[in-house]
């Protein structure tokens, strides 16, 4: 679905079923796209997979997202997920943000294929603290 844009237009956010349908087809060719040594694939492949993405988050209609589009997005999301898990763990955030953000279920499956190191340290965290865990944390700036 083609949407015109005017000159300087912003694209629409990500809807919460474009993020579900982003991170569905990015989490099983996660080692693909971000070379794992085992699975090292060709720059070319590797546009070929962020383009097929990209087409599944169409079939939504919502937007005509672009590769590089759903690329920034899930890498943002990545990051996000990476700076929540820090403070959660305990560890300074430098964003110079005073944000609250949770760690949704969505963010726990990046961050479990994207920093499995980091889910574990998180998970036995939330464990050692009978099951009891911060849902939020906020960046102090």
């Amino acid at each position: 679905m083609d949407v015109p844009r005017g000159a300087g237009e912003r694209a629409p956010a990500f809807t919460q079923e474009e993020l579900e349908k982003l991170v569905e087809g990015v989490l099983p060719l996660y080692g693909r796209l971000y070379g794992r040594p085992e699975v090292q694939v060709s720059t070319h492949q590797r546009r070929a997979h962020w383009h097929a993405i990209a087409k599944e988050v169409w079939t939504l209609g919502v937007y005509n997202r672009q590769s590089t589009h759903c690329r920034k997005r899930w890498e943002d999301r990545r990051r996000w997920a990476r700076k929540i898990t820090e403070a959660l763990l305990g560890k300074s955030s430098q964003s110079g943000r005073g944000d609250r953000r949770a760690l949704t279920p969505l963010m726990r499956r990046i961050l479990a294929v994207a920093y499995p190191d980091m889910d574990g340290r998180l998970k036995a965290t939330q464990q050692s603290q009978g099951g009891t865990h911060r849902p939020y944390f906020c960046l102090e700036g």
